[in-house]
């Protein structure tokens, strides 16, 4: 029983042997009439002999080696190609063509894949390589015998001919292997059909992408500029992927060839995750799924940097297909929430996706290679293309509807607004009234302050000068008494001489002209500081000779600067007569005086201020010139701005110059500028009328 059991097991392990050797045989002996061939073209799938070449080493003269020649096989057979997947071999494949016709024939071998990276075709006569043609992707356009995005080589065959034709492929991808045999005159108008199909889709994409750039420049909206940027991708990865680029954008750019199919995918995904953020505004709707998405993004971008650098096809279909999948997810969620732009980019997606899944399974070898499986991807890119741009115009709709509302809303808040804002307003009002006037008070006060330091000052100096002639007074006249009740003593006694008694006149005389000039200098001192005191409080109009006024100003100023290292220099021509505000104008010169004091001279061991004027029918300019520190661009700019001192907490209030050119403005109707330079002193000119106007003063002088 046992033996008759293992003679049956080797009977029908030989017949199996057999039946695979008749089929070999058969496929191996398998020729095709090519003088058969008519307007439709010849599927070669079926009569193709297949070798693996696993280390992709083989040359044409090993694989026609007895030994070698043996391993070719029959393929395993799908409707329109040889489909091996994604595989690191090279692949040969052997056919044998026949022409039983009495005429030459002219026709073109095809193979409709573009994304082969070498398509190497031999024809042999007698043996030999009769000719040779080196194509694919990774080798420049120009050097394909046919100038066309798929792989076309020419075949020609003598009449009552047999020839074997040798194609060894090469894939980075998938190896996919759709070749046919076609008469010249059927390819030409299949050409033709085929780039019209491909002209229509580039067209209505060139055509999408001018039109919403149009409607991104009107309405600046970034959704479209996302819109635009992801069909620009679409296309380059189409273009890629169909071999139009390498025909008409970089057709010497095989490294670039290789990888741009892979860099558009990434791009793809980029800008189409960030126009559905944007669209469906998953930062609100979908938080948490939203930071999904930019990590996503984040890793798409950095994918696309590492495509530049290394070609890896197999990470970029994992991250295509997962971020296929949570754009998916999202999308869904997002209807399940009710978005109403949730539902058209759901729908658009899903026809894209579509596509994608297609021409995945056919890389894959999971599907056939036909018209569906090869254009799906382009069909799913124009009909997501064209409601994408439905959805970006019902998002306008939306947010002009939306915009129309809130307009609505606003205004009603405004009109509500504005009622309680009068209320407000008038409350304001009346605290800016008060608060105004509280400052007009605090301004008077400081201007009167500052008035009266600047008297006070000369005051002070005034008393210091008027001790020595009044001490010379007292001195003296006392000295005088005394000699007269010794005098009065001696007349007394009767011993009266003629010496004594001129001796006691002539110092009565020499004392009290001592005494006179004394009270002659105290006189003119107290005169002087009672002129400008006057004048001060009292900002009356009146006529009066411009060198005195300045003569007395200086003279009350002087035993302030008793002992300063510099000197003060009146110019000042007599006879110019003003009739204007001598208390205002003298004030003025008293804060000019002390400001150079304070600034011009500080550590320097000798210095002039000088004063000077001139005078014409309408206006008098006085200038106060030294040869001080001076003031930098800086400081010059500002020393008449309120409260600006570069001495504050050093005698410096910040208004003496303030008050001066508000009074030269406000009562004296004149003007009163600045020039400076650093180390070369400084000037003030101060130009005004002969004649005050006769306005009403300005009150506040600050």
């Amino acid at each position: 029983m046992r033996t008759n059991q293992k003679h049956r097991h080797l009977i029908l392990c030989l017949l199996c042997g057999l039946m695979l050797f008749c089929v070999s045989a058969i496929g191996a002996d398998k020729l095709l009439d090519a003088g058969q061939i008519g307007d439709a073209p010849a599927v070669l799938n079926q009569y193709f002999d297949v070798l693996e070449d696993a280390g992709r080493q083989l040359s044409l003269a090993d694989v026609q080696k007895p030994e070698i020649s043996a391993r070719f096989k029959p393929p395993v057979l799908t409707a329109e190609s040889l489909n091996f997947g994604l595989s690191a071999s090279a692949y040969w494949l052997r056919l044998k063509l026949r022409n039983n016709s009495d005429h030459t024939l002219n026709q073109l071998l095809e193979i409709s894949y573009p994304r082969l990276i070498r398509v190497d075709f031999f024809r042999l006569a007698a043996g030999l390589p009769d000719q040779v043609f080196e194509s694919g992707y990774a080798r420049p356009f120009a050097s394909r015998p046919y100038q066309h995005r798929f792989f076309v080589f020419p075949v020609a065959m003598p009449a009552q001919s047999e020839q074997v034709i040798y194609l060894r492929i090469e894939s980075r991808t998938s190896v996919e292997i759709p070749a046919k045999l076609w008469n010249r005159s059927a390819f030409h108008e299949n050409e033709r059909t085929d780039y019209m199909v491909q002209a229509a889709f580039f067209g209505m994409a060139a055509a999408m992408l001018l039109f919403n750039l149009l409607l991104l420049i009107s309405l600046r909206d970034r959704g479209y500029l996302y819109y635009i940027m992801f069909v620009a991708s679409n296309v380059l990865a189409v273009a890629s992927l169909t071999g139009l680029a390498v025909q008409y954008l970089w057709q010497d750019a095989p490294a670039w060839s290789t990888i741009s199919f892979a860099f558009a995918a990434h791009l793809c995904a980029i800008f189409l995750a960030e126009f559905m953020r944007h669209m469906i505004g998953t930062a609100t709707l979908l938080p948490r799924l939203d930071k999904v998405l930019k990590a996503t993004i984040v890793v798409n971008v950095a994918a696309g940097a590492v495509t530049l650098f290394s070609y890896q096809i197999a990470l970029t279909l994992l991250i295509a297909i997962v971020t296929a999948l949570l754009i998916l997810g999202v999308s869904v969620m997002a209807c399940v929430k009710r978005q109403r732009s949730a539902y058209i980019f759901l729908a658009a997606f899903v026809v894209l996706l579509m596509g994608v899944i297609v021409l995945s399974l056919r890389i894959l070898g999971f599907l056939p290679t036909n018209f569906i499986t090869v254009s799906g991807i382009q069909i799913g890119a124009a009909v997501e293309m064209i409601v994408l741009a439905f959805a970006l115009a019902d998002r306008f709709h939306v947010i002009r509807a939306e915009k129309e509302k809130a307009q609505a809303q606003i205004v009603e808040s405004l009109r509500s607004s504005e009622r309680l804002l009068e209320a407000r307003v008038e409350a304001r009002t009346a605290e800016l009234v008060a608060s105004i006037a509280r400052l007009e008070r605090t301004q008077d006060e400081l201007v009167h302050a500052e008035k009266l330091a600047s008297l006070g000052s000369l005051v002070a100096g005034v008393s210091h000068e008027l001790n020595t002639p009044i001490g010379n007074a007292l001195t003296t006249a006392s000295t005088l008494q005394d000699d007269a009740k010794d005098f009065q003593h001696i007349v007394a006694e009767g011993g009266i001489r003629r010496s004594a008694l001129d001796g006691f006149l002539q110092r009565s005389v020499d004392m009290s002209a001592l005494l006179v000039r004394s009270c002659y200098r105290a006189a003119h001192l107290i005169s002087s500081f009672k002129q400008v005191a006057v004048d001060q409080t009292s900002e009356q109009q009146r006529q009066f000779d411009l060198l005195t006024l300045i003569e007395d100003n200086v003279a009350s100023l002087r035993p302030s600067f008793r002992g300063a290292s510099w000197n003060i220099e009146v110019g000042v021509p007599s006879g110019i007569k003003c009739d204007s505000y001598p208390g205002p104008l003298g004030q003025v010169l008293v804060n000019l005086i002390q400001n150079a004091a304070l600034h011009a001279f500080e550590s320097k061991e000798s210095g002039l201020l000088s004063i000077s004027a001139t005078a014409t029918a309408d206006t008098i300019e006085i200038v106060l010139s030294d040869n001080g520190n001076g003031m930098t661009e800086e400081t010059l700019e500002r020393i008449f701005e309120p409260f600006f001192t570069t001495k504050l907490g050093k005698g410096g209030s910040g208004l003496g110059l303030a008050i001066c050119r508000n009074i030269v403005t406000g009562v004296l109707g004149g003007q009163l500028v600045a020039t400076s330079q650093r180390g070369a002193g400084s000037q003030f000119i101060l130009r005004i009328p002969t004649v005050a106007p006769r306005a009403v003063k300005n009150k506040h002088m600050v």
